[in-house]
């Protein structure tokens, strides 16, 4: 269920967050001033400088300047200091600064302009088409965690490489895919199931988010849940118009497991139009299903065959069922 108030929830999860980030910062403080007295001792003297030169500069006024540059070079004297132990100690220079989920916003959800961060975007986003554990899945499913061993190497009938060479194969166009984003060609992954088509779709879904940009990432039914809000069940909710406006606007559209939902006329076209205003637009799809190539048309119709087949690098997975797990 949709809350009502969404963007109240996601300021309220930013609020939280920065809290967090604060006492995240304290805690790294406090540990690194136990295990290194030294860097508490030399922002001691940096805190006590400052505040002695203030004084001094009120009763002198006429002797400001000097002071000044007698400030500047003493702290300047402490930083080089504690530079060189975080050296010594190989302690990451940003280890006491303050860490951020997003170091675009600072954990606000706005930039300097008033207008909502990639990451505002995103957290509707996954709002809207319950994506809430995304992140813990796309933790176990990337592409570091990208095993080709667990494909066959032996040569199947029919077929012109082996599977594990047909996955590097579609790895590397995957991996293309994310370099080139967002001039990347659509996708197209079809294949039975178990053979990780999912999982590369995760693969760059992980990708992309990290390097800022929006995703949604669903199943058709998923799609049709919100396109049936739109038209029909919640039509005046601003909420869902932003979700259902996403699917053409979104950075990158991922349509996993084209095929497993029940379709109609009404559908076929919502699907047919998101397909092809995206294409027009050149806004990156994906789209997975376990439909074979030239069932494709009399499943949907033959004008999304026609845009699939023209505009999507078709890739075949195929193979014993691999069963990934991790």
């Amino acid at each position: 269920m949709i809350t009502t108030n969404p963007y109240k929830e996601i300021l309220e999860q930013y609020h939280l967050q920065r809290d967090h980030n604060i006492h995240d910062r304290k805690m790294r403080k406090m540990a690194l001033y136990e295990q290194y007295p030294e860097f508490q001792s030399i922002d001691h003297q940096m805190s006590q400088i400052s505040s002695e030169i203030a004084k001094a500069i009120l009763k002198s006024p006429q002797q400001a300047e000097v002071m000044l540059i007698e400030l500047k070079q003493t702290l300047e004297a402490l930083k080089a200091k504690k530079r060189a132990l975080f050296k010594t100690y190989d302690i990451p220079k940003d280890y006491l600064d303050v860490h951020y989920n997003c170091n675009v916003c600072k954990d606000t959800g706005f930039l300097e302009d008033n207008t909502r961060c990639h990451c505002f975007n995103q957290k509707l986003i996954n709002m809207a088409y319950k994506m809430s554990n995304v992140e813990n899945m796309l933790s176990k499913q990337n592409f570091e965690n990208f095993d080709l061993n667990v494909f066959s190497t032996e040569i199947r009938p029919k077929e012109p490489l082996t599977q594990r060479e047909n996955m590097k194969r579609i790895l590397l166009d995957a991996e293309k895919f994310v370099m080139d984003f967002p001039q990347s060609h659509h996708q197209f992954y079809y294949g039975t199931s178990g053979l990780g088509k999912t999982y590369l779709c995760n693969c760059i879904a992980k990708a992309l988010l990290d390097k800022g940009h929006s995703v949604i990432y669903q199943t058709p039914s998923g799609i049709i849940d919100i396109i049936q809000k739109k038209h029909f069940t919640d039509k005046g909710n601003a909420f869902i118009q932003l979700a259902y406006e996403q699917l053409f606007d979104v950075d990158l559209l991922i349509i996993d497991d084209l095929g497993t939902e029940t379709a109609n006329t009404f559908t076929i076209s919502e699907f047919y139009s998101i397909i092809n205003t995206r294409i027009l637009n050149d806004r990156p799809m994906i789209i997975s299903t376990n439909i074979k190539l030239s069932e494709l048309s009399s499943f949907y119709n033959d004008r999304i065959d026609s845009r699939i087949k023209g505009h999507f690098d078709l890739h075949k997975f195929y193979g014993p069922d691999i069963r990934w797990e991790v």
